[in-house]
């Protein structure tokens, strides 16, 4: 696997331009198990997400970042790639929304983004990270929060096995395309709240049976001969008792006391 550096993210986003599909992405993502989650979390906790300051760390496309600026909060989106903020840049600027972009290293973050979030949170960014920045990736996520405030960190489940097939064979066939990507277990979370000394958290999931999607040969078949296909659900998500330990992605939720 490709080393994870600014050039490899900025060569990433560039051959992935803004598409439909993306566009796309915001409505479908209101119908997931996960947002269904993230979005009562949420209003359980603050009320409203409107007037809310969020930062969203490394966005790529800013799929939730989007849908939470369209109920009203004040997003930004920090990424130390260049590329993928001018990506994010274009998903506001089509769906009419305004966005903050701020480039930076999040293992280095400035001391001005400290402390100033209600919420902070990732979508597929720590997984990219080895050894003891894993750990500090997840800090950074804390530090930028206010008191009170909440993160939500969804990662790869290293204990889902259509994802562990699935990114098997794309390594194999040489089909991967985004760098080194370790997956975390509940396991290594609670280890690094406790290393963290975070007690106030919980795991939440999205749709283990829509995982079951990586091993679907149709959608594999079509993905390789880059055939358009509907990835996204189109249906509201119901979820089950198996999402928040064997889903694709585990979310880790944390309340800063």
């Amino acid at each position: 696997m490709d080393k994870n550096t600014p050039e490899l993210w900025d060569n990433f986003w560039e051959k992935n331009e803004l598409r439909q599909d993306d566009l796309d992405a915001v409505k479908y993502e209101l119908l997931t198990i996960r947002w269904q989650r993230i979005e009562n979390i949420t209003i359980d906790h603050f009320g409203q997400f409107e007037g809310l300051n969020i930062l969203e760390i490394g966005g790529g496309i800013g799929t939730n970042a989007a849908l939470m600026a369209k109920m009203g909060a004040n997003v930004s989106i920090l990424d130390y790639s260049k590329k993928a903020l001018k990506r994010s840049e274009k998903l506001f600027n089509e769906l009419g929304l305004k966005v903050n972009l701020i480039q930076d290293d999040a293992l280095s973050l400035s001391s001005k983004y400290k402390s100033k979030f209600d919420i902070t949170m990732s979508f597929g960014l720590a997984e990219h990270f080895i050894g003891e920045e894993r750990q500090r990736i997840i800090e950074t996520h804390i530090k930028a929060l206010k008191q009170g405030g909440v993160t939500f960190i969804s990662v790869p489940n290293k204990y889902n096995p259509p994802y562990r097939i699935y990114k098997y064979l794309a390594q194999k066939a040489r089909f991967w395309s985004v760098g080194e990507e370790y997956p975390y277990s509940r396991g290594e979370f609670k280890e690094i709240c406790k290393s963290l000394k975070i007690k106030d958290y919980l795991f939440i999931g999205d749709s283990f049976y829509w995982s079951l999607n990586f091993i679907n040969p149709i959608q594999i078949l079509k993905k390789v001969l880059k055939i358009k296909y509907n990835y996204y659900c189109t249906k509201k998500q119901r979820g089950s008792f198996l999402d928040s330990h064997f889903s694709y992605a585990i979310i880790l939720v944390c309340k800063k006391k």
